[in-house]
Parts: C-alpha cells; structure tokens; sequence
C-alpha cells in the first residue's frame, strides 16, 4: 500500500487514538488509496475494543504551494470538517437523513478523517433502480429525503445577505460569450439566454433572495443512499453562501439529463424511465419545499446558470480534440435548453 504523504498523519491518529477512536490500543489498516484532482484519499480499517469501521482520511493537494494557497486550502479543510460537524449533530433523530460522522481535523496538514458512509451513490442506485434491480427504498421517496435534506442544510448555517441577480447576470453573460466565442452558440442564442434573464430576474420574490448555506457540488456522485433511503451527502469541500435555489436546481438539472438520455433510447424502458426520473424532479422539489415548482422564477435562473456553466465546463480546452469538444458541448446545450423549467418564460 501506497502511503507517500499519509505517514505523518497516520502516527499522529495511532499516537491519538484514544482521543481520535475511543480507544488507545486501536489498530489503523490502510486498505486503500483514491486519488481525486483537488485530493488524495486513504481508506482506513479501524478496529477497536467496540467494533470495526472504515474511515476516509482526506488530504487536499496544493498545485502551486504559495502561501496564499495554502491559507485557502486550510480554510477549505476547517470549513468542510465544520460543515460535516454541523450536519451530524443536526440530523440526528431526523427519519430519511444521515451524516458523516466527523473523526479529526488537521489544518496544517490539509487533512480531515471521517466515517466512512454506509450505502450506494445516488448514480448506482439511479442506474439499478432504472434497471428494475434491488434498490434501498423507491426513487421518489429517495428524491424527497435529499428535498429534504437540502432544506435542513440552508438552516444549519447562519448566513447574512442577499443575492445580486445583477452579479449572476454578468456571471452568466461571461460565461455566454465564452460559449459563443468557441462557436458552441450562435449570437441570437447568446441573446436570447440573456433576454430569457432579464425577463426572469424581475418576477423574483425579493424575500427568495436572501443568502443560504449551499453545498455547491450536489451531483449523484456526491450523494449516498443507506438503509430506507437515507441520504447522506459528501464532500464540502466547495461549501459556501448562495441563491436559496442554487443546490436543488443543480440536482434537478442531473436528473434531467437522465431523463433527456433516456427519451433517446427505444421507447419501451426509455419512456418508462423518463417517467421515473420526472416523478423523482417533483418529490425533489416538494421535499425542499411543497410550495416550490420548477416554474419559480429564481429556480429557473439558477438552472438555466447551471446548464450554461455545464455546457461551459464542456467546451474548455484547445487543441486537436477542441472540434470534438465543441460539438459535444453544442448537442448538450440543445439538449438541454429543452428541460423543463428552461422554456421561454412567454411559453
């Protein structure tokens, strides 16, 4: 086992395991190692006088190595453990809602380790229940425990502020002419996004645009499902203040795509899939919120921001597979500029 810049932690938890495990005698097994683009990751046994569990111990990985970077890569280890802390004292009790449970944080070393999840990550059990394989609980009610799991986090942390929609319209236009630089986008489409904007932007309650806790990366991949369909979310990493819409938008367009994909198979199990995932979008929504639909003028902004972002991340690059590229990103905006919820507001 591949343990190169793990030691040091790992004598610091066996030199601390009383402190760290509940018990000083507890033995430490690396059983494996993920490398992530932002981290290094080292799976651990931990066998104690109360049982045996794994844990994930995460070290954030520095690219230029200023002082600046590293400052920031301490405030993002403090902020993630602090965000998991949170969230395992607040879900406790709550039926549908796990945590990770928060182990030990090492600033200087950008290292954090928690217990590891129980469970599958949403993408697997979307891919087995689509399927028609065993999965832990029906996909809708999956979809409104992580509703609900979204709204319980906007309460966890105080926040103070309120959105700029003008900062998010000059956030989306940059983004647009990027897209219409590379030739992924027409210019009357460019314009016709941000006329959409502008027509959206003044229909927003002003009371919906107060700053809230988000996730900022909740995607399937960041989602565990357990026993019943609980839902634990990972990786905090990008936590931060932001639009009351910002991470259920983001999970919403996912789903989508999942439903856009699927519409394109033969119509026998696509169809029926289809029809699954649009059930999952509503039970999303109405676990966040019953009184919330994808026809709130704030939600439409912020997915219609995070397609284009989508399509955006598609398209970077250069060189001999950028044609490639931009073709890729192109047959995704025209995918995606028809989900529901992103259809021009005079429609």
């Amino acid at each position: 086992m591949n343990c190169q810049g793990f030691d040091p932690l790992l004598k610091q938890l066996a030199d601390g395991a009383g402190q760290y495990f509940g018990d000083a005698s507890a033995a430490i097994l690396p059983v494996a190692r993920l490398e992530r683009p932002f981290s290094s990751l080292l799976r651990l046994r931990v066998a104690t006088s109360r049982g045996v569990f794994h844990a994930f111990l995460k070290v954030f990985k520095p690219r230029l190595a200023t002082e600046d970077e590293l400052a920031q890569l301490r405030r993002w280890v403090l902020r993630e453990f602090n965000a998991t802390a949170r969230l395992h004292e607040s879900v406790s009790g709550r039926h549908g809602l796990s945590a990770v449970r928060p182990i030990a944080v090492f600033p200087d070393r950008l290292a954090l380790i928690t217990e590891e999840v129980v469970g599958q990550p949403l993408d697997e059990v979307l891919r087995d229940g689509l399927r028609g394989r065993p999965i832990p609980a029906p996909l809708t009610t999956i979809a409104r425990n992580i509703g609900a799991w979204t709204a319980m986090y906007q309460q966890v942390t105080p926040t103070t502020g309120l959105l700029s929609l003008a900062e998010r319209r000059d956030y989306l236009d940059v983004r647009l002419r990027a897209l219409t630089a590379a030739g992924v986008l027409p210019a009357t489409e460019y314009s016709e996004v941000l006329a959409r904007f502008d027509d959206l932007a003044p229909r927003v309650d002003d009371a919906s645009l107060r700053l809230v806790a988000i996730h900022a990366d909740l995607c399937p991949a960041n989602v565990f499902i357990g026993d019943g369909g609980a839902v634990t979310v990972l990786d905090f990493a990008m936590a931060k203040t932001g639009a009351r819409f910002h991470d259920i938008a983001h999970l919403y367009m996912h789903l989508q795509m999942h439903r856009s994909h699927l519409r394109g198979l033969d119509i026998g199990r696509g169809s029926r899939g289809a029809g699954t995932l649009a059930a999952m979008n509503d039970a999303l929504l109405a676990g966040f919120d019953e009184g919330t639909t994808a026809g709130d003028p704030l939600f439409r902004l912020m997915l219609l921001q995070h397609v284009v972002c989508h399509v955006a991340q598609l398209a970077q690059g250069s060189g001999v597979l950028q044609p490639a590229r931009r073709w890729r990103a192109r047959r995704r905006w025209l995918r995606c500029s028809r989900f529901e919820g992103l259809a021009p507001a005079a429609a």
